[in-house]
């Protein structure tokens, strides 16, 4: 009876296929979702606030449509405002500190100036960030 022993070539290659095909049979894990903490991080932009009567404000110009709120990683909050005064476009801005709470559905801002507020996240996801300030929802677009 003839003896058959497979050379290490032979066997490599095996092996290779068989990892290969238990690899390809194996179903890729889902990407986790992002948590709120890590959406709100970024550049949001004014799009418009309903007021609680149900009138509606936009940015009115050019000008205004440069405001927005930018967070950063490091639970900072920049807050810059455009207006025109007199046909000039100027700037108005303040900082604070902010975290996202009560599982996401929560924003409390702490202003440079101590003031502390408490808003109700309605949306939040990659492109839209939605709050119910004081009877008011604001609604925000993430930029650049």
């Amino acid at each position: 009876m003839k003896k058959i022993i497979p050379n290490s070539y032979s066997l490599l290659l095996f092996l290779a296929l068989i990892s290969t095909w238990g690899a390809s049979c194996s179903k890729d894990s889902p990407k986790p979702e992002p948590k709120p903490e890590e959406l709100i991080i970024g550049k949001w932009y004014v799009v418009k606030i309903t007021k609680a009567d149900g009138t509606v404000q936009e940015p009115a110009n050019d000008c205004e449509k440069g405001s927005y709120y930018n967070f950063n990683d490091k639970n900072e909050i920049d807050m810059v405002n455009f207006y025109l005064d007199g046909g000039e476009c100027k700037r108005s801005s303040g900082w604070g500190e902010y975290y996202v709470v009560d599982g996401g559905k929560k924003l409390v801002v702490t202003a440079s100036d101590g003031m502390t507020n408490t808003v109700n996240i309605l949306t939040l996801n990659a492109s839209a960030l939605e709050l119910n300030v004081m009877g008011d929802t604001m609604l925000l677009k993430k930029g650049s």
